[in-house]
């Protein structure tokens, strides 16, 4: 066991096994003559959202720390010395160069991996992605080197988008070049992952039965939190009751969305803890993200908001007509109304979770301190498909090694890959400078 899996602890019981998070009083986590602060460590985070956006309610007009925040943007104002708008990042091997149409299975297929796909029939070439890369040399240090979600089920057999496969548009995290790293889109299964047991024939036995009975995990492990809050201090034993709290409060909202669907659907097969509203689907699978960070369960994450080229619809904004659809609007302004709205939704749904990294302490810091995270799509403006220019969020301090709270403009043409290379170099993690087309690291200010 590496030290890093040594210093967190576990309460543990039949079929359960909750990690705790970071507390100066447990054995091991605060050696004497130290600060009780935990060590930092940098967490890498990928989040993408499909089909562009209104690059006029997205683009701040000025640079530096004063710019104003656009309409898109604006539910991160309480949040903006946390995040910095980067301007003029490029994926090239996301245009056709040659290949024709299938610009939405393109831009999530080159987003992390700056690779042109192979356009052919039945086949896949691509190449490992930055999160992968990543995983591969700081995973071990975690019980799970890294965790890729989802918010929409899509098959890797197929063509979805003018030959490509169905493979490119629903993923954006690749293990290497023919095998996309496997995406959890259950709230269920992510949560049962998070605080499984071991992997005995009786543990898995207990985990049936637990599910069978809807008995919670925290049942389980009861009589092991009762004998460790007499060996925490006064501060890290409400700190504890506050996390089991929250683990509970997480899994009552899986237990109500699956309540929901029985109702809907009697008989049902036992369903997988999806919310019916969009908008609480993704701040679950947002929450048990903190959840996993603030237990060091790992610290890198891939989390595809939805299939490039998705074309749901957002009932809950009073839209019916499909994202992609509307994300065609040629300049229509209803359209061009709707596709905002959608937009600005999904940056609300961020703000939720920066609120939970900013909220949420590991080791003595908020977990923004110690995340560096890209917002963004592989496409700029929907209506035109292009690769240039893209929407991207910097959030985090990155350990110390990011300085947000102001919008970066770069010279045209600037590979996106640059700042992948960042990010990496940043973790410690060193991959060659050929990385798809990146030039170097990324300059970044502060």
């Amino acid at each position: 066991m590496s030290d890093s899996l040594s210093r967190r602890h576990f309460l543990r019981g039949l079929g359960a096994c909750v990690a705790l998070p970071w507390m100066a009083s447990l054995p091991g986590m605060s050696p004497v003559g130290r600060s009780p602060l935990a060590p930092k460590r940098s967490k890498l985070i990928y989040f993408y959202v499909p089909n562009g956006v209104h690059m006029p309610d997205w683009t701040p007009q000025s640079e530096g720390k004063d710019f104003e925040l656009p309409w898109i943007l604006e539910p991160l104002a309480p949040y903006r010395e946390h995040f910095s708008v980067l301007t003029g990042l490029t994926q090239d091997k996301a245009r056709a160069n040659g290949d024709g149409p299938g610009d939405h299975a393109r831009a999530a297929a080159v987003f992390l991996t700056g690779v042109q796909p192979l356009k052919t029939d039945g086949q896949i070439r691509l190449g490992a992605s930055a999160d992968q890369l990543a995983a591969a040399q700081v995973g071990a240090e975690t019980p799970f080197p890294s965790l890729v979600l989802g918010c929409e089920k899509g098959g890797n057999a197929g063509q979805c988008d003018s030959g490509y496969s169905c493979a490119y548009s629903s993923n954006i995290s690749w293990q290497n070049e023919t095998t996309p790293a496997l995406k959890e889109v259950r709230p269920r299964l992510l949560f049962e992952r998070l605080f499984r047991g071991g992997a005995s024939r009786e543990d898995g036995q207990a985990r049936a039965e637990r599910l069978a009975r809807r008995r919670s995990v925290l049942d389980y492990v009861h009589d092991d939190a009762k004998r460790l809050q007499r060996d925490l201090a006064e501060d890290d034993r409400v700190k504890l009751d506050e996390y089991l709290s929250g683990v509970r409060e997480l899994e009552r909202r899986i237990e109500n969305a699956e309540q929901e669907i029985v109702v809907e659907v009697p008989d049902s097969a036992r369903p997988d803890g999806i919310p019916r509203d969009f908008g609480a689907y993704l701040r679950l699978m947002s929450d048990m993200v903190v959840l996993a960070l603030r237990t060091d369960r790992t610290r890198v994450v891939s989390f595809l908001m939805a299939n490039e080229g998705s074309n749901r619809a957002y009932p809950m904004l009073d839209i019916r007509d499909g994202h992609h659809e509307l994300s065609h609007h040629k300049k229509d302004p209803a359209k061009e109304a709707q596709i905002r709205k959608i937009n600005r939704f999904h940056v609300e749904q961020l703000a939720h979770f920066m609120s939970q990294l900013v909220e949420t302490q590991d080791g003595g810091r908020a977990l923004i301190d110690e995340v560096q995270m890209v917002y963004g799509s592989g496409i700029s403006d929907g209506n035109r498909h292009n690769h240039d220019d893209l929407p991207v969020l910097l959030i985090g301090h990155g350990a110390g090694k990011l300085k947000p709270g102001r919008h970066q403009r770069f010279a045209k043409e600037t590979p996106m890959n640059n700042l992948h290379l960042r990010l990496l170099d940043n973790m410690g993690v060193r991959v060659k400078e050929d990385f798809g087309d990146a030039t170097g690291l990324l300059q970044l200010q502060g």
